[in-house]
């Protein structure tokens, strides 16, 4: 069987010419919306990267004054943090739910120091020290009571705590 000559038929030299000047305005569209597209691109990268540049400069001038507001305060001594520590907790064995917990109500008490002069704080320590020594915290349905190791008192106030089970 013999394939018929369609390539002398003028409606298909039609269809390959149309198809061939389709192929060339499609690919001329493509690259001049490519070309839009990445020069925009490009320009909101140039944007980006100078707002970076601004937006670093700004936070090095605001790390700047936040350490000298530091030391500021170093110098003016004021109680700025507060650690909780439990010397007895190996002994104890509890679970780190309840560890935590016990912390979070430690320092919920010990809120009222934070940002007070050092001077002031060291006056009223025995307050301090009765205020988490005579208070029973419950965790769950388990009642504990604390006792003050040691206090170290400066910019962060550092307790060190054993506790027991209250009656």
């Amino acid at each position: 069987m013999r394939v018929p000559p369609l390539y002398n038929d003028k409606s298909w030299q039609r269809f390959f010419a149309g198809l061939a000047i389709g192929i060339i305005f499609g690919w001329l569209f493509f690259l001049y919306h490519f070309g839009l597209v990445h020069e925009k691109l490009v320009l909101e990268i140039n944007r980006q990267k100078t707002t970076i540049e601004h937006q670093e400069q700004t936070i090095e001038v605001l790390r700047k004054d936040q350490d000298e507001i530091n030391e500021q305060n170093q110098k003016q001594l004021t109680v700025q943090d507060i650690h909780i520590s439990f010397v007895n907790e190996k002994d104890v064995k509890l679970s780190e739910l309840t560890y935590h917990e016990l912390k979070g109500a430690v320092e919920g008490e010990l809120e009222v120091v934070r940002n007070k002069d050092i001077d002031t704080i060291a006056g009223s320590k025995d307050f301090l020290l009765k205020t988490v020594e005579n208070k029973i915290f419950i965790i769950g349905e388990k009642r504990y009571q604390l006792k003050v190791e040691q206090l170290i008192l400066y910019t962060a106030l550092e307790m060190y705590l054993r506790i027991t089970p209250a009656e």
